[in-house]
């Protein structure tokens, strides 16, 4: 996690130190040499402390496409810094496609269904 990312976090956002943990773990853990099974990412997502910090409603693996890891979000989404969710997204694609060959994220507003972050092939999130 980048120094500014961990600033923010803890000044403007309060976030408390698990959150930071849990984002430190899944940063790491995409470029570290152990790699996390795909129950361990999605316990990590489906914590209450990061649940809360990104408004995370529901993580889950869907039948018939084992690669894809769908994330529904909250207006909590919003409320966090742009920089921070583009930020925090990538993170979470890059632990996932070290994990899940092909891997793919959606990270999707949990009211309406929409997509709320695009990513291009090297995985750099593009909000919407």
């Amino acid at each position: 996690m980048s120094e500014r990312v961990r600033r923010l976090a803890v000044k403007q956002l309060g976030l408390p130190g698990t959150v930071l943990v849990a984002i430190v773990l899944l940063a790491s853990s995409g470029a570290g040499a152990h790699t996390l099974a795909p129950e361990e990412i999605i316990a990590q997502l489906r914590t209450p402390a990061t649940r809360e910090a990104y408004g995370i409603v529901e993580v889950a693996r869907l039948d018939g496409l084992p690669r894809l890891l769908l994330v529904r979000v909250g207006p909590r989404w919003r409320e966090v810094p742009a920089l921070q969710r583009q930020e925090v997204a990538e993170n979470w694609v890059t632990t996932w496609r070290h994990s899940v060959p092909d891997g793919i994220v959606s990270i999707v507003d949990a009211g309406s269904g929409d997509s709320l972050v695009n990513f291009d092939a090297l995985g750099h999130a593009h909000l919407k």
